[in-house]
């Protein structure tokens, strides 16, 4: 029987914990969705739950944008929709609604590189958006590891920062924290196999730690080391574990001991992957499935994953990971180690180096020195959104979000009012230079220049065609001219991105000399 697709990601009532759409197919009334084609709603479909009627709970943008809640859940690939929506401007304090106060920015240490580039110049825009009444927003900005955090938030919000909770007389004590004695806290074990391939390691170490649960009487810890997270760098050494872990692990348990009884018993329904590939719906299916005891149908024993689970899975009973490598960053290794271990009971990463890897080797060979001052080897973050390839990518786009939806431009026909607001624009301009002088200074007078350049493009596009029609910001057919354009298309002016999963552009690189 072919399970519902469950597309909206609330999977329980939040009050109740009632499942808003039943894992098999049931009755109309088992579902807590209403949808008549127009609108959309979730109520929870237990008659006693005071939420029977409805659940304050909106999933679609259209919806967000018509009735702003007083709580905003979304992810940074949202900021360069804000360009292209009509509607968006109404999150910012429009028709009589407040703006947001209070900006909660969870795992800041993602932000970086190219991501983090981008995020910065839109951040620009929505923060002045958010100020355009007069008072700026409180940011919150989390992470467990970071270094130079003042340079990176500085960058991102043209802001300072303030540490909390701050340091007291010991670098471990404040009045809001303390270092936590009782708890185990989790061992790291570093494995590099002479002589052997990764492959036969990964055998080798996987069926060791699947079998070991099996020596624990006690049911309670055993189900904490039963589940076996195997953390991968790529989804090529992934799919090669997935597939070790349904041929080969199997048969090399039987070798582990003769006592059927005792074996630990591997199928493929048991073995998981958590990575990008597998559909949205079904995540959230995946991490109930780790959180059931190993006793409980449907229960995982091998878990592949990438850096997918690094960010935010917290499955409370997962106490044992093989590490497949060392990762890139120290960050990484940190963020990645520590979804294991979260109970009372101590967490047990085992890290398998490969002897081939040069710098496998040399974090085998100082494994000691560098997992007892693991903090101190996080990598500083670079984020530069003020750079010329930055500006050039998407500094038009924070000019037009400022348009849109500060002075109320937002009709898809009304890119060409500007020619109205010559004062407005000019005020924009100076808000984003002043934005751009806190964040950096040393790219001030250039990103002013160049706004300068934009607004002329803007002004002269406008007054083109004033005569023959409008200026539409998004395209509207050859017959119309558009002021945005998706990337490597044409039919606007400016090339605008959609999303920020691909922030990177394909170059070509041409080599020259002697062959």
């Amino acid at each position: 029987m072919q399970e519902p697709d469950d597309r909206f990601l609330l999977e329980r009532c939040p009050w109740c914990g009632t499942e808003i759409v039943p894992q098999r197919r049931g009755r109309s009334r088992d579902f807590g969705i209403r949808a008549d084609g127009v609108s959309t709603s979730f109520f929870c479909p237990r008659d006693s739950c005071i939420f029977h009627e409805l659940l304050p709970v909106a999933v679609v943008d259209e919806h967000i944008y018509r009735q702003p809640p007083t709580f905003v859940l979304g992810t940074v690939d949202k900021f360069a929709r804000l360009a292209w929506e009509p509607e968006a401007g109404s999150l910012f304090g429009k028709n009589g609604k407040r703006a947001p106060s209070l900006v909660i920015q969870d795992e800041l240490h993602l932000l970086a590189g190219p991501l983090g580039t981008t995020v910065g110049l839109y951040e620009s825009a929505i923060l002045e958006l958010c100020a355009w009444s007069g008072t700026a927003p409180k940011i919150i900005a989390s992470t467990a590891t970071i270094r130079r955090s003042q340079e990176q938030i500085r960058s991102l919000y043209g802001r300072s920062a303030q540490l909390f909770p701050p340091a007291g007389l010991d670098a471990g004590y404040s009045y809001f924290a303390s270092p936590d004695t009782e708890r185990p806290g989790r061992l790291y074990v570093g494995v590099m196999a002479q002589g052997h391939t990764a492959s036969t390691a990964t055998v080798h170490v996987g069926a060791a730690a699947l079998q070991a649960p099996m020596e624990i009487c006690d049911d309670a810890l055993r189900d904490t080391y039963w589940t076996v997270v195997a953390y991968h760098n790529s989804l090529r050494e992934l799919g090669r574990t997935v597939t070790i872990a349904r041929d080969d692990i199997p048969a090399r348990l039987e070798h582990l001991t003769s006592d059927t009884s005792r074996r630990r018993h591997l199928n493929d329904e048991s073995v998981a992957e958590l990575t990008s590939n597998i559909p949205r719906a079904a995540q959230p299916r995946l991490l109930d499935r780790l959180s059931r005891n190993f006793k409980e149908r449907d229960s995982v024993s091998f878990l592949a994953a990438t850096n997918m689970l690094a960010v935010g899975v917290d499955v409370p009973r997962l106490g044992l990971m093989l590490m497949n490598g060392q990762p890139k960053t120290t960050s990484e290794y940190i963020q990645a180690t520590s979804r294991v271990g979260r109970k009372e009971v101590p967490g047990l990463i085992v890290t398998m180096f490969r002897s081939t890897k040069p710098r496998d080797r040399s974090h085998y060979e100082s494994f000691g020195v560098y997992h007892r001052s693991l903090y101190r080897h996080v990598e500083p973050t670079s984020v530069t959104p003020w750079s010329m390839p930055s500006r050039q990518r998407a500094l038009h786009a924070a000019l037009v979000i400022l348009v849109r939806h500060g002075l109320g431009l937002n009709a898809e026909n009304m890119a060409g009012d500007i020619l109205d607001y010559a004062d407005h624009l000019a005020r924009i301009r100076n808000i984003l230079v002043g934005h751009v002088r806190r964040a950096d200074p040393d790219e001030a007078d250039a990103a002013a220049e160049q706004l300068d350049s934009l607004i002329a493009e803007w002004v002269q596009e406008a007054e083109n065609t004033r005569g023959s029609g409008h200026l539409y910001y998004r395209p509207q057919g050859r017959t119309y001219t558009a002021l945005l354009t998706d990337f490597g298309k044409r039919g606007g002016l400016w090339e605008t991105p959609q999303s920020m999963r691909n922030v990177d552009r394909d170059c070509l690189v041409a080599v020259r000399g002697a062959r």
